[in-house]
């Protein structure tokens, strides 16, 4: 396992994360912990989670397992998607965001979170009032680092002047989603995080699965986040169930065949190529999955095999007809 520096900050990661989005949902609590386990062990020391994960399952599974090692772990949290009917149950004002982070706190049985994180960017809120709640609670020590989640170059940016005009708290994450399949951030993000120190912590860098090429155009759709019942299902089909990424994926599971790869070791790999990607989310359902992963985390990545991959996604375009 590697490490690095998150952004500009002095807090070091592993370069491989353990999401919890599956947690308690897909992954029963028993499954949940025993790959938390194994990650660690492996040298994992970053777990991700949220307080909309299976409905607040996640946090409170993830705060079983840092019963006696809440030292050892970086602990990341997030807050602004609906958890409730109210309307402080929703957003990034700061009385939701104080309502959350006393709620996640209590879930994950622990004083205070390592990188908290606005979900997404909410704009029936002022960033300026964003910050600022952030910044009491990393004062407070309930935070210690902030970050964001799915917000656009420009949106991160804003936060950044906002911050250093007002001596706040910065940003010192964002976590897009970031795949061969999916590289909008490349155009002003991932820049934007680069020339102003932040670290990026990419989530989905499978295409949810999709990348594996177990997927097929008959509707033969192997359950995860292509699961009709999945909470997200629409928005992978919307993003990925089109002829054109079906015809890149078969390009990329050869490439990886041809190589002597396994698709979630070069698609991972590719990544983390990026000199701008500071981590990867892994958000394997089972534990073989997981150790599917264990097994590639060390492994070196030809060069040709990076820029070979790096020509078959069809990111910019129109995706063309959708399968489904």
């Amino acid at each position: 396992m590697q490490y690095t520096r998150l952004g500009r900050t002095g807090l070091k990661i592993s370069t491989y994360i353990m999401g919890g989005d599956n947690f308690g949902g897909q992954t029963e609590d028993a499954e949940s912990l025993r790959m938390m386990g194994a990650a660690v062990d492996a040298g994992v020391i970053v777990i991700d989670t949220a307080n909309t994960y299976t409905d607040g399952r996640s946090e409170e599974i993830v705060g079983k397992f840092l019963k006696g090692r809440r030292e050892e772990i970086v602990l990341g949290s997030k807050c602004r998607y609906p958890t409730g009917p109210g309307p402080f149950d929703v957003g990034a004002s700061r009385k939701s965001i104080m309502k959350a982070v006393e709620e996640s706190l209590k879930r994950l049985q622990t004083d205070y979170i390592d990188l908290y994180q606005i979900h997404a960017f909410d704009p029936d809120t002022p960033l300026e009032e964003t910050l600022r709640a952030l910044d009491d609670l990393v004062h407070s020590g309930k935070v210690r680092y902030i970050g964001c989640s799915n917000f656009s170059g420009s949106q991160l940016t804003e936060s950044l002047w906002i911050s250093d005009k007002n001596n706040l708290a910065r940003m010192d994450s964002t976590q897009p989603r970031y795949n061969l399949l999916y590289r909008h951030p490349e155009l002003e993000l991932l820049p934007a995080a680069r020339q102003f120190g932040v670290g990026v912590i990419v989530y989905s860098p499978m295409a949810g699965g999709f990348l594996t090429g177990k997927h097929s155009r008959d509707g033969g759709l192997a359950g995860g986040r292509y699961d009709t019942n999945f909470r997200a299902y629409n928005f992978y089909a919307r993003t990925y169930l089109h002829e054109s990424q079906f015809q890149a994926t078969e390009k990329f599971v050869a490439l990886s065949s041809r190589h002597g790869l396994t698709p979630s070791q070069l698609g991972t790999g590719w990544v983390l190529n990026n000199p701008a990607v500071s981590a990867c989310i892994v958000g394997a359902r089972t534990s073989e999955q997981l150790q599917e992963n264990l097994a590639g985390w060390d492994i070196e990545i030809p060069t040709e095999a990076l820029d070979e991959a790096a020509e078959i996604g069809d990111w910019a375009r129109d995706n063309g007809p959708r399968i489904v």
